[in-house]
């Protein structure tokens, strides 16, 4: 097996909002975001050559609700399926995009899909092929995750080798896909394996294959620190139902994290000596609410603020709901310059960044990001600020700056990782402080934002392909 990632971008996704009816009673809305890695592999190891690419996401937005909302004259769907595309190569690319080697040996490719338990087990799973024409045929049943993973009772289900059998036509359909006559898709899988432990913390692997179709999937735990961020609302003083962009603080904890491998028999590319590439689109759909701790945190003057305050002085560890916290980020807004006659000139665009601030070791670092789609009607997202300018355009070394202090940036100018497109921005007068607008304001000391409960969770996840000589694959005849 062989992989090798050529680009990483992570995709800080999922802002939603809970159902309509708990808005109502609650006047709170509570949402998840998970974060995607997706990039490109170029393997060229003798005979073996392959790439692959994972485009953007349909929406950036996973609603933290109960799929089905009972009504009196039925039930309505809350949230909608997400879908993301990707690309399987049997060669690998020259700069210009064309064939550069084409392998000699047959490929079967997998899809894998790691993410926390908490979120990766609260979906259902689809997957459909793009053909010439643009159009999506549907390529596996939609696979109800948490059927291969908990019996009727909501415990963890052990399949007995040989004789475990589930029957997706009986999962609950949360608006499946069906194939081009309209036809619900539906497969009899063979299950083996389960977890062991507890909700907090269990271990295990579950496979399931099907022999007609001979498509495998699999789902494998393990405990492992999972770096995540809870994001609170931020209101204006003065007026707290006007929001701004929401603070995130950022944490560290073991959990559970599953991975997901899907393998299709469409994923298998033979060597025949022609450059062949397919598309496929997995579509992802929660399927429940999801109710912790940190789903219902509310900030307070005498306990979160002295905890941030503690950081900043130097306090090495500092908890939030057993997480240890690493630090803290949110977005504004900076000014846009072009470089005109050899001096940086305003341009009268804005575009929204990322202030990070991380409490290391070695003490306090920020970073800078920008929050903007790769592509044009792409989704957004945040990629590093790697490149920065004095006002003349001149490139700085990164050794020369301090990145303790936001004072340091503010005579700055950075680019994205994103080949620069973002154009130059401004660092003038930015803030590391939550409940600030503007560092102007920081320094009279009166709040522009007052903090307040905990409205989304995002998760760093990570979707890749894997390419395996078929030979050593089950699909292989």
């Amino acid at each position: 097996m062989s992989e090798k990632k050529t680009k990483k971008f992570p995709i800080v996704t999922y802002l939603c909002c809970l159902l309509a009816v708990s808005i109502l009673f609650t006047g709170v809305t509570f949402s998840r975001y998970a974060g995607f890695t997706s990039g490109t592999t170029d393997v060229s190891l003798g005979r073996f050559a392959c790439s692959y690419e994972i485009g953007d996401m349909s929406a950036s937005t996973f609603s933290n609700a109960e799929y089905w909302l009972k009504l009196s004259g039925g039930a309505t769907s809350m949230n909608t399926a997400r879908s993301v595309r990707f690309s399987i190569r049997n060669y690998t690319l020259q700069e210009n995009g064309r064939p550069d080697r084409i392998s000699d040996v047959d490929l079967q490719s997998t899809l894998r899909f790691y993410a926390p338990a908490e979120f990766l087990g609260n979906l259902a799973v689809q997957i459909a092929e793009v053909d010439e024409e643009g159009n999506y045929i549907t390529k596996t049943p939609q696979y109800v995750l948490e059927d291969f993973i908990y019996d009727g009772a909501g415990n963890f289900v052990v399949w007995k080798d040989g004789s475990g059998i589930l029957d997706t036509s009986t999962s609950k359909d949360y608006e499946a896909r069906p194939d081009i006559y309209g036809n619900q898709v539906d497969e009899i899988l063979s299950m083996s394996g389960g977890f062991t432990g507890t909700e907090e913390n269990h271990t295990g692997t579950i496979s399931a294959s099907c022999a007609e179709t001979k498509t495998s999937v699999s789902i494998t735990s393990v405990m492992a620190e999972a770096q995540y961020s809870v994001g609170f609302y931020r209101g204006w003083v003065g007026d707290e139902n006007k929001s701004a962009p929401q603070f995130y603080l950022d944490c560290r904890k073991e959990v559970p994290f599953y991975t997901l491998d899907i393998s299709l028999p469409e994923m298998l590319l033979k060597a025949n000596g022609t450059a062949q590439s397919r598309t496929f689109v997995l579509f992802l759909t929660t399927l429940h609410l999801t109710e912790n701790e940190d789903f219902k945190s509310n900030w307070t003057e005498r306990d979160m603020t002295k905890k941030l305050e503690e950081l900043e002085g130097g306090k090495r560890k500092v908890t939030f709901n057993g997480a240890t916290v690493t630090g803290y980020h949110f977005d504004t807004k900076a000014n846009l310059y072009d470089l005109t006659g050899g001096i940086l000139v305003a341009n009268g665009s804005q575009t929204t960044i990322r202030i990070q601030k991380t409490f290391e070791e070695q003490g306090k670092r920020l970073s800078y990001h920008h929050v903007a789609p790769l592509s044009e009607g792409a989704t957004s997202i945040v990629h590093p600020i790697e490149d920065f300018y004095n006002s003349q355009g001149v490139s700085v070394n990164l050794a020369d700056i301090d990145f303790s202090s936001v004072t340091k940036v503010h005579s700055l100018f950075g680019k994205c990782s994103n080949g620069g497109r973002s154009g130059y921005i401004s660092f003038a007068d930015i803030t590391d402080s939550p409940y600030y607008q503007t560092y102007s304001s920081q320094r009279t000391g009166k709040s522009d934002y007052i903090v307040r409960e905990s409205l989304s969770k995002g998760y760093a996840t990570r979707l890749n392909i894997l390419f395996v000589q078929a030979s050593q694959s089950s699909h292989q005849p």
